[in-house]
């Protein structure tokens, strides 16, 4: 069986990762693409639970071991009841955050090591990888406190300068580490500049999903 196309994105908090979920989902619609959009932690009734937990800005503090068993098993819930039966069904599925999240909070911001959360990530997902994944790149920690002032934090939000310029720095690692994969785009440009070139790599793969290469 041919499956979908795995499409994540990714970034620091405040960096236009929903926006830019919205207005590609809209182009794909638009183009007559099936497509679901999800998110993590989220996207099932447990996992919008564990979201909560995680979330709350009155929650008590907890280790970054914890934190990354909650992601998982969230994630590990969205993975087998919502991912996988979409793309088996051919479907383009769009997330906001995925296992590459767990990776650069919970590892590079964290301080568990990488081995240990690749273990992790690669049971809780059966092994499943985006075909694409977008890195929204906020490098001044202006634009990320600017962008977040309008709203209340939440528990992750409210973590000090140092734990968010680590969270910047792991994503840029990461991209760095993955280049078939992993796009790493300003995410200071122009909203209709980032869609243009989220765009154009995400044509690109349905072209060769078209053509029979992406399996």
């Amino acid at each position: 069986m041919v499956r979908g196309i795995f499409i994540s994105f990714e970034g620091c908090d405040g960096s236009g990762k929903s926006t830019q979920i919205k207005l590609l989902a809209e182009k794909l619609k638009d183009a007559g693409v099936d497509v679901l959009v999800t998110r993590e932690p989220g996207g099932t009734e447990f996992g919008e639970l564990v979201r909560k937990v995680l979330l709350d800005s009155n929650g008590p503090d907890r280790t970054s071991l914890a934190e990354l068993f909650l992601y998982s098993a969230a994630r590990a819930e969205i993975v087998q009841r919502v991912i996988i039966p979409a793309l088996e069904s051919g479907r383009v599925v769009l997330t906001e955050r995925f296992a590459d999240s767990t990776t650069v909070y919970q590892g590079y911001a964290g301080g568990i090591p990488i081995e240990v959360i690749e273990t992790i990530n690669n049971v809780a997902t059966c092994g499943l990888v985006p075909d694409l994944t977008f890195v929204l790149d906020v490098n001044d920690p202006r634009v990320f406190h600017d962008r977040l002032a309008p709203k209340a934090k939440d528990k992750i939000e409210m973590r000090d300068d140092r734990y968010h310029s680590r969270v910047r720095e792991g994503y840029r690692r990461l991209a760095l580490g993955n280049p078939e994969r992993v796009r790493l785009i300003d995410a200071t440009l122009p909203p209709e500049r980032i869609l243009a070139i989220v765009e154009d790599n995400v044509w690109k793969v349905l072209r060769d999903k078209k053509g029979g290469r992406a399996q």
